[in-house]
């Protein structure tokens, strides 16, 4: 089978699987690399260790082949749009209910795409013959993913870091397949549809260590002088455009970090407890967009997951956000488990304090009492809050209470600026 006619197999393959976008790039080295050494140099991975190993197979995927498999020559790359709707700002808006980012509206994306790779690999060695196997990542190998699909023509890397297909937005995930057999002969000029389109470099607005470096840029269409993303971000985690600072992110803090916010962050995180769509949902490119079903069936959008109450998981019948059994029954195959009971605990108390309606109290004293000191310590940020708004003489005794029993320094430290009234 020639080069050309597998190519179009592939495609023809990963649509009849669910993807929506397939490309092809040739391996070679990430044009992001060096830019990605810097901006771990300077500490932006925070808790996420994992992205400080692997930095050599990151440049180069070809290392990513096991001893003695013939070299990767073609990397394709894969892309879901799990666009569903515009979120109703009645929902949105509502300080009682806790917002989900969309990608996690229905179940871990990496559960429904990882087997998915495997089958189309699978339909690749058939053809070809190939008896070894390809390298199916869904980003959680080292792969610096929006270079090759920036590079394959997918689309470009916007200035909130996404990246954006112009018809279709940056509602994407992206997968990749690393395989040996040569499918693309041009690097940026075997890409997908009319999105054919090379990896010019377009230089960055960075800090001063990291500003000799450039971020792949496709020629056309970009962001243009459009800074939208980067004004609306509540928290200024964007150091300039496409230079994201994860430790003022909420995105980050509410999947990724184990730790206690800090506290001049909390108020901008409103009600946003697993993830933050706001770069994307200001994004022109992503405007008007029609409402549509992701071909891919797990990752339709669950009712209970979009902006369920904030106090719904506090219910003895349904102690989700207390007990871990109940969690883990109930985000069953969600993405949301990522964050851990604790954690999601930390981020539902932080929403409750932001809200700070007096509703709220019964179930903050249950997080105060919480095993894991970072729910208690938001706990009692949180009840601080409600206590600025509704004067109770409930809330200073409780929290004097929890303060005669608490060992966790961290936690005594928010106790007592809540008593005090500390904003």
């Amino acid at each position: 089978m020639t080069a050309t006619a597998l190519q179009a197999s592939v495609r023809a393959d990963s649509r009849r699987l669910g993807f929506d976008f397939c490309a092809f790039v040739p391996v070679g080295e990430a044009s992001h690399a060096d830019f990605f050494d810097a901006w771990i140099a300077d500490g932006r991975a925070g808790e996420m260790a994992y992205l400080e190993r692997n930095r050599e197979k990151r440049r180069f995927p070809t290392l990513l082949a096991e001893p003695g498999a013939p070299p990767f020559q073609t990397m394709i790359v894969l892309g879901v749009d799990y666009h569903h709707f515009d979120l109703p700002a009645a929902l949105r808006d509502d300080p009682s209910r806790g917002i989900v980012a969309s990608y996690a509206w229905g179940d871990d994306y990496h559960e429904i795409i990882r087997p998915l790779l495997y089958e189309l690999d699978a339909a690749i060695r058939r053809q070809s013959g190939r008896t070894t196997l390809g390298k199916c990542l869904v980003d959680t190998g080292p792969v610096l993913e929006r270079d090759w699909a920036a590079a394959a023509g997918m689309g470009f890397t916007g200035k909130n870091c996404c990246t954006i297909r112009p018809r279709a937005g940056s509602w994407l995930l992206l997968a990749v397949i690393l395989v040996p057999e040569r499918l693309a002969a041009e690097m940026g000029r075997q890409g997908e549809g009319e999105t054919r389109r090379g990896g010019d470099k377009k230089p960055a607005n960075l800090k001063s260590q990291i500003s000799n470096l450039s971020i792949p840029q496709s020629p056309s269409p970009t962001c243009g002088r459009c800074t939208r993303c980067l004004a609306a971000c509540p928290t200024d985690a964007f150091v300039g455009p496409y230079d994201l600072d994860p430790r003022r992110c909420i995105s980050y803090w509410t999947i990724e970090s184990r730790s206690i916010v800090p506290r001049a962050l909390r108020p901008h995180f409103g009600n946003r407890i697993f993830g933050c769509d706001i770069c994307q949902e200001v994004c022109p490119y992503n405007r008007r967009l029609p409402e549509r079903t992701p071909l891919l069936a797990g990752l339709h959008a669950r009712h209970d997951r979009i902006a369920a109450p904030l106090l719904d998981g506090f219910r003895p019948e349904t102690p989700y956000w207390l007990d871990q059994t109940a969690f883990s029954e109930h985000f069953a195959r969600s993405p949301i488990k990522r964050a851990r009971r604790a954690g999601m605990l930390r981020n539902v108390c932080i929403a409750l304090g932001n809200w700070a309606s007096p509703r709220a109290i019964h179930a903050l004293q249950h997080a105060l009492a919480d095993q894991d000191p970072p729910p208690r310590a938001h706990a009692a940020w949180a009840l601080g809050r409600v206590q600025a708004t509704a004067r109770t003489e409930q809330i200073p005794a409780v929290l004097a209470r929890a303060l005669d029993v608490e060992t966790d320094a961290r936690v005594t430290d928010e106790i007592r600026s809540a008593l005090r009234g500390d904003e």
